[in-house]
């Protein structure tokens, strides 16, 4: 038995210390980089869920919502975002609530630099007592009893709570925008033995994108064609999205295709999904949905889903001063 709980922690190890990630990252910015906090000039809110590998058995649930502010007294933007994720079978959960904190400097007549630092408080949670262990099964009476003797199992806990701290930067003029955050800086342990050890790794993430206008040339509507790159890595585990999306006035669609650089066994994919991507911008909202298709032989997963609505304070809200396209 005590091999098994051995082997699961491995598993919980693997599985949970990555963080969850958002193919919307260029519709909802702020789930990627404490650097885009009061980017918008004003105040907004938003919320965006993903509903990862649905025709499985396991699936990965995931929400995040943010309400930003800019402080024009300061040029400071300061920020609130809230991560949620679930995992079906084994009820884990994580919930991380964080508070950002960008400064706003102008380096020229076309250059920004945002500085930003995070400031988080998270917890892991695991239903270990929804586990049913060999000891529990009494096979002759037909059976299962409620308690566990295993001694392994009473040495772990519940849950896990850590504080996490996090930087971030974006550069960025009228079309080119780049940055990138660092989360986990302090490298909180996250082991659920009182007594054990398992430091979160790192989790890095360098972002961009180009914005190519074509109202001038083409048509007085608003035409623009928008690249768009984010790297992420987490230990041995990386991630690069790359794609494209054009607008028309308030509508943009387009399609990223996601890769592993970092090969982890010899036969991975290097592609591992097309992501088709849509958004609509309807007076101060902006609705956003994305559809990964999968393209390694992981079978009948029916896919990542993410739907994201954000909305813009008429009350409060400026004009927007980072036109390149990212916010």
């Amino acid at each position: 038995m005590k091999k098994f709980f051995i082997l699961f922690l491995f598993i919980v190890k693997i599985s949970f210390s990555q963080d969850p990630v958002f193919t919307q990252f260029y519709n909802i910015p702020e789930s990627l980089n404490p650097a885009f906090a009061g980017g918008g000039g004003g105040s907004e809110l938003g919320i965006l869920n993903r509903t990862q590998w649905p025709g499985l058995d396991y699936s990965l649930n995931s929400q995040f919502f943010y309400f930003d502010n800019y402080i024009d007294t300061y040029n400071s933007g300061i920020e609130l975002t809230i991560l949620n994720q679930i995992e079906t079978v084994t009820r884990y959960n994580f919930t991380q609530i964080n508070l950002n904190y960008s400064y706003q400097l102008q380096l020229n007549n076309e250059w920004f630099f945002y500085p930003a630092i995070s400031v988080g408080f998270a917890n892991k949670d695991y239903a270990f007592n929804n586990l049913v262990l060999e000891d529990q099964i009494l096979i002759s009476s037909g059976i299962i009893n409620f308690d566990s003797t295993d001694p392994f199992l009473n040495k772990l806990n519940e849950s896990k709570s850590f504080l996490d701290i996090g930087a971030g930067f974006l550069i960025f003029n009228e079309n080119i925008w780049f940055g990138g955050s660092f989360k986990h800086l302090n490298t909180p342990n996250i082991s659920f033995e009182p007594d054990g050890e398992v430091l979160l790794d790192p989790f890095i993430s360098i972002h961009g994108g180009y914005k190519l206008p074509l109202s001038q040339r083409f048509s007085n509507s608003d035409l623009a064609l928008h690249f768009n790159f984010n790297y992420l890595r987490q230990n041995d585990y990386d991630r690069f999205d790359l794609g494209s999306r054009f607008e028309y006035n308030d509508f943009r669609f387009g399609v990223f295709g996601t890769f592993a650089p970092t090969s982890v066994q010899s036969d991975s994919h290097k592609l591992t999904s097309l992501n088709f991507i849509t958004n609509f911008d309807y007076r101060q909202f902006s609705f956003g949905y994305s559809y990964d298709y999968n393209m390694s032989t992981l079978a009948n997963t029916k896919g990542v889903f993410e739907i994201s609505v954000s909305y813009k304070f008429d009350s409060l809200f400026n004009d927007n001063p980072i036109p390149c396209g990212c916010k």
